[in-house]
């Protein structure tokens, strides 16, 4: 029962984090969030300072959803500054290493990713892949592995940690064409021991949290979908690559960041197209619109996950849910610590 309840309180494909107080925690996320009727409940809450929590519906038993609002005494152009850069998400703690990739890149755009000493153990178990829930592998991924294996005999653990990080790299690249080049339908599924888990279907679904802001960019979704066949002139898209810990280990994740900024809105959206392990997919969108003397920032998450699928699920769930709402709080701390500081100053030519 113990194990249970420890691999329960795993985040469910996020990081293993402290449970903050959140005002929000100690019930369900209730209304969905309408940006041009804000409830008076909800704008109570707003107004005394609060964060507060909406629903995002899931649809599956491996799929998780929360959103999390709150008010910003901010103008809309300098909130739209930080919410919008890479650096908010990139200096989260659990980041070891990242790098953009940038279109037509080549393979050494991921030459940062490695594995460090302490992770031989990781790479070791990368060679010895199989279908199933420890590794997010495509069939043909796992061969990869399986093939690299074969040549390391004798090999001493740097060797073999070189070996399958320049793997990994690989993987992480071919990844990122498949999406350049076919969206959503590039994405290969994972091999399990029954059957494939498919990371698209979460985003496709994921793709319907834009409704939130459809008001003001009604063609948000089928941008989503239909990347990058279709892609707003004001939309501007930026691809990294991570290494992140997650549950104690290494893991490469292929992240697809897409911004707009207008004079109503600022809307970032995160989708992790690829994630070595734990869970299958992500999406974050996050927005700002003004609201009274400020702004209203929102940020509707999704995840995938088998890891809340079957036995005890309900309560895998609600600890999941409680734990995406603390992810985008600490988000929002960091919005606010930068928003804290000067801006820069504007550049100005010279005559």
């Amino acid at each position: 029962m113990r194990a249970r309840v420890s691999r329960a309180a795993i985040l469910a494909g996020v990081l293993l984090l402290p449970h903050p107080a959140l005002g929000a925690d100690a019930r369900p996320d209730g209304q969905p969030l309408d940006i041009r009727r804000v409830s008076t409940e909800q704008r109570r809450q707003l107004a005394a300072g609060d964060t507060i929590s909406y629903e995002v519906a899931e649809s599956g038993e491996t799929e998780l959803g929360a959103g999390v609002a709150m008010y910003l005494p901010v103008p809309l152009a300098r909130v739209a500054e930080v919410l919008t850069g890479s650096d908010i998400v990139l200096q989260d703690s659990s980041i070891t290493a990242s790098g953009p990739i940038a279109p037509g890149a080549a393979p050494t755009a991921l030459a940062g990713f490695k594995l460090a000493a302490s992770e031989s153990g990781e790479a070791q178990d990368t060679l010895d892949a199989a279908p199933g829930p420890r590794f997010n592998l495509a069939p043909g991924e796992i061969d990869a592995f399986r093939a690299l294996k074969n040549t390391l005999r004798g090999a001493d653990q740097r060797a073999v940690r070189e070996a399958v990080a320049a793997q990994w790299r690989t993987l992480l690249f071919q990844r990122w064409q498949a999406f350049q080049a076919r969206g959503l339908d590039g994405i290969a599924p994972y091999a399990r021991r029954s059957g494939v888990s498919d990371p698209a279907a979460l985003l496709r679904v994921a793709a319907g949290d834009a409704r939130v802001v459809g008001p003001l960019l009604p063609g948000l979704q089928e941008e989503l979908l239909r990347y990058p066949a279709e892609q707003a002139s004001t939309t501007h898209s930026r691809f990294y690559w991570v290494k992140r810990q997650v549950q104690g280990r290494p893991t490469p994740i292929l992240i697809h960041h897409l911004v707009d900024v207008s004079p109503g809105l600022a809307l970032y959206v995160e989708r992790q197209l690829y994630v070595g392990h734990s869970y299958n997919a992500s999406q974050i969108l996050s927005a700002a619109v003004p609201y009274e003397n400020g702004v209203l920032i929102f940020s509707s998450n999704r995840v995938s996950t088998d890891q809340v699928a079957g036995l005890g699920g309900e309560m895998k769930k609600m600890l999941g849910r409680r734990q995406l709402r603390a992810e985008i709080v600490k988000r929002f701390d960091r919005i606010r610590a930068a928003l804290a500081r000067p801006a820069p100053p504007e550049r100005r030519e010279s005559p």
